[in-house]
C-alpha cells in the first residue's frame, strides 16, 4: 500500500507550522550594520575582500592540490 500527501504551503506557513522564530527583522538589522561597518571604514572592507577571497578560493585550492596528487600517484603507479 502507497499512501501520497501534497502539501501545499509558502515559507512562511511552513515556518509557523515548524514553529520557527520569525528571524527576518533581526536580519535585515544585521545586514543593515554590516552594510554601515563595511561603508564607514577602508580596512574592514579591505579585509572582508580578502576573507572573502580566500574563503571562496580554498575549494578550488583543495580540488586541484587532490587532482594532482591524484595525477602524481597514477603516474609513479604506470612508471613501475
Amino acid at each position: 500500500m502507497k499512501i501520497n500527501v501534497e502539501v501545499d504551503l509558502t515559507p512562511e506557513e511552513m515556518r509557523r507550522l515548524m514553529g520557527l522564530p520569525d528571524v527576518q527583522v533581526f536580519h535585515e538589522q544585521m545586514l543593515e550594520s554590516f552594510s554601515e561597518n563595511l561603508q564607514s571604514s577602508q580596512e574592514q572592507r579591505d579585509e572582508f575582500m580578502r576573507n572573502m577571497f580566500v574563503n571562496s578560493m580554498a575549494p578550488w585550492q583543495n580540488f586541484f592540490a587532490l587532482m594532482a596528487g591524484a595525477s602524481q600517484s597514477s603516474d609513479n603507479s604506470s612508471n613501475k
